[in-house]
């Protein structure tokens, strides 16, 4: 149930949790324990590392997943908290063999079992198709899964879809909203009650650029390059790649010519040679410090017949963008531009610190270059820290700029730092409270990332009542072409219908969105904003301490229509030797229909009136009829392994163990049937995503009668509790009961 909280522990050790936290703690044990997995999706800035400590400590075995840059940071909350996990990096996962660890997955399958797997940043691992996303799901079988993640959405809805995969498998994608609001929980820095503070953001201060449309149209212009030996063809996606570095500034786009000349120029001379390069030997070929150090094309790729054909086509590529560079070299009026813009964002609130976010580094160290001078202003990229006096280390830098934040001593007037210009190396995992002001010195592809970037700024810890946003658009040329603006603002739309944010349209100064159905889902309201709405409404209901947990409250009040709400449990069956309660539920009932979808919920506790009335006996044993009979079918549902698992072969899984038990000899049938038992419980009950791929490889596998039996058997995730409805008398218990009545 939406409320069903019990009290948690308000520390963890030395430090002290937060009653949104605490709140959150126990909402998530609850959904760990009913679906294997949960994912918590609070604003940024709210908390969540110490909110997973806080479960972390109840189990024996856990392992944290967290981005390399994030390490330290772990490492300093789980020794704060007395937490003792291990870690492992999203990048060692991406390059781990996934031959090996499949392999190792199938011969010691106890070799890495955890009890509790977090996983920070969770959104890295939303992509089903990529490595780290198969080495992460092997690791997560048998485990439970609590996934972190402020923006889990970056592109689609099917981004979340396969976060939750890890844990709910294929059941995942067919979850229903009462389902989803249990094991989703997010909250909005809106939302918290309490003496927390946490700055408001100001709707964002645009400042649009000059334009150059001569630039794009030559960009787009340029003949197509040819690509490597094994790569595909780039075409229009190389002029737009081009033109988004230059939507971040002239500097980045003069890097990026560079970098494009010295691949053609090494690529023209294996052709001169007569040999074609795959990417890998091209990489052979050395570029720095402007200068091309070639390789030895007749020793590194193989000849190749149509050389010549070939090398046409990349020397005018190669010419063309020779020509461009020549026109192009000395332009610097759009940095200029953006240097006295980032200048009078400072001047704006004198005294603030501000830090300016960019995606590439050559952006971020031209406004460097020109801003320096003015005192205080570092650089930060993954190339190191910097100042007008030299370099630094990352965690000197960050302590300058904010010392308060990352526990620093207070630096004196010369090293204080006031402006920090840094790449998106710093949007994730990062303290920088101490800033009053976040520039977007470019548009990224999403809002997620934009999202990150305040979101180091404006968190728990802030002094400040309001963090200000300030956004350099791109070009109008540039715009037109990258569709940067109807990207964002439609991924925008996408991230706040299905889970929400707190952050104002990021590009709310741009014209009216053609797409109406893009500006309708602006003003959808996403499943955990309903969940938090029915909790703030049943919140207002609770007087005091209720009755005796065995006593059902009946109440009567006037509504729109008839009908009841009920907080009813059902009693589970755990390892089938003991039974209990689950955590209560909320049900509604309108016309005896009987549900538990967050619309209807809200649409009735919405409704309900406050003047009691009598309540009539007859409609009330026709209210627990109801739920009786919606029991009842929750249990076949159960007993049929109904919703519990969606995987897509399940049936046919389930007809070939029919098969194999009917071709067994007469004699080994019984025998047959007991491993038969428990693989159709592997098949008929809801497993993570590694479980699910095993058991479509063995669909297809050529292993026959008992041995086949016996794989899918042993896939069974014993460490994970299964809870089924008892198919026994008094199966469900009604702890509250409101009649609606209309008048």
């Amino acid at each position: 149930m939406i409320l069903a909280e019990s009290p948690s522990q308000a520390t963890v050790g030395s430090i002290s949790l937060q009653p949104h936290q605490i709140s959150a703690a126990t909402r998530l044990r609850a959904a760990l324990d009913q679906f294997g997995g949960a994912l918590l999706c609070d604003d940024v800035g709210m908390g969540k590392t110490y909110v997973a400590t806080a479960i972390a400590q109840e189990y024996a075995r856990r392992l944290v997943v967290v981005p390399a840059a994030l390490t330290p940071m772990w490492r300093d909350a789980l020794s704060a908290t007395g937490t003792v996990a291990e870690i492992v990096t999203f990048e060692s996962l991406s390059r781990a063999d996934a031959d090996d660890l499949r392999n190792r997955r199938l011969t010691e399958p106890e070799r890495e079992r955890y009890d509790l797997i977090v996983v920070d940043e969770a959104h890295h691992a939303r992509n089903p198709a990529t490595n780290r996303y198969f080495a992460l799901a092997s690791l997560a079988r048998g485990a439970r899964v609590l996934l972190l993640s402020a923006t889990p959405i970056h592109n689609r809805r099917a981004d979340l879809v396969s976060l939750l995969s890890l844990f709910l498998g294929s059941r995942a994608r067919s979850m229903t909203s009462a389902e989803l609001a249990l094991c989703v929980v997010r909250r909005e820095h809106a939302q918290l009650e309490g003496p927390l503070i946490i700055p408001v953001v100001s709707a964002p201060t645009h400042h649009q650029l000059s334009d150059n449309p001569g630039v794009v149209e030559d960009l787009m212009t340029l003949p197509p390059p040819i690509p490597v030996c094994d790569g595909g063809l780039g075409g229009v996606l190389i002029g737009r790649g081009l033109v988004h570095q230059w939507a971040s500034s002239e500097a980045a786009l003069h890097e990026a010519v560079r970098r494009r000349i010295a691949r053609a120029t090494a690529l023209s001379a294996s052709l001169e040679a007569g040999t074609y390069p795959t990417a890998r030997e091209l990489e052979t070929w050395t570029y720095g410090d402007g200068a091309l150090q070639l390789g030895f094309p007749e020793l590194l790729s193989a000849p190749t017949a149509d050389s010549a054909e070939l090398l046409d086509a990349v020397r005018a590529h190669l010419r063309a963008l020779g020509e461009f560079r020549a026109r192009f070299s000395s332009s610097t009026a759009l940095d200029e531009e953006r240097a006295r813009i980032v200048a009078d964002i400072r001047e704006s609130r004198s005294g603030s610190k501000v830090v300016a976010f960019a995606q590439y580094s050559e952006t971020v160290s031209m406004l460097f270059r020109r801003l320096a001078a003015a005192g205080r202003v570092a650089m930060l990229t993954s190339h190191g820290a910097r100042v007008a006096g030299g370099a630094l280390t990352r965690a000197e830098a960050i302590g300058r700029f904010a010392p308060h934040a990352s526990h620093f001593p207070t630096p004196g007037p010369a090293e204080a730092i006031d402006l920090l210009l840094t790449t998106d190396l710093l949007s994730e995992g990062v303290n920088l409270q101490d800033a009053a002001i976040v520039v977007h010195l470019d548009i990224p592809w999403t809002l997620a990332r934009m999202e990150q970037r305040v979101g180091r700024v404006a968190r728990m810890g802030s002094r400040h009542e309001r963090v200000d946003v300030h956004v350099l658009r791109p070009p109008r040329s540039a715009a037109a072409v990258l569709d940067t603006e109807m990207i964002v603002q439609r991924k925008w739309n996408i991230a706040r219908s299905s889970v929400g944010t707190s952050q104002p349209d990021p590009l709310a100064e741009a014209a009216p969105v053609a797409n109406a159905a893009l500006a309708f889902n602006s003003f959808v309201e996403s499943l955990p904003a309903k969940t938090e709405r029915l909790r703030s409404i049943l919140k207002k209901w609770i007087a005091g301490e209720g009755a005796d947990s065995c006593d059902t409250i009946v109440a009567t009040v006037d509504a729109p229509s008839s009908g009841f709400v009920a907080a009813i449990s059902l009693k589970q069956v755990e390892h089938s030797s003991t039974s209990s309660f689950a955590r209560p539920q909320l049900l509604v009932g309108i016309a005896d229909r009987v549900s538990t979808d967050i619309d209807a919920q809200i649409a009735i506790c919405l409704g309900v009136g406050i003047n009691e009335i009598p309540t009539d006996t007859t409609d009330a044993e026709h209210a627990v009829w109801a739920i009786e009979c919606w029991c009842t079918h929750e249990r076949a549902s159960a007993a049929a392994g109904v919703g519990a698992s969606n995987f897509v072969r399940r049936k046919q899984i389930t007809s070939r163990i029919d098969s194999a038990i009917q071709n067994a000899p007469p004699h080994l049938r019984s025998t047959r049937s007991t491993i038969a038992a428990r693989a159709r419980k592997v098949v008929t009950t809801q497993q993570c995503a590694a479980v699910e791929q095993e058991l479509d490889s063995l669909l297809h596998s050529e292993l026959l009668g008992d041995e086949w039996l016996r794989a899918i058997a042993a896939l069974d995730p014993t460490q994970l509790a299964t809870h089924k409805v008892n198919s026994s008398n008094g199966a469900v218990r009604v702890h509250a009961l409101l009649l609606t009545r209309s008048p």
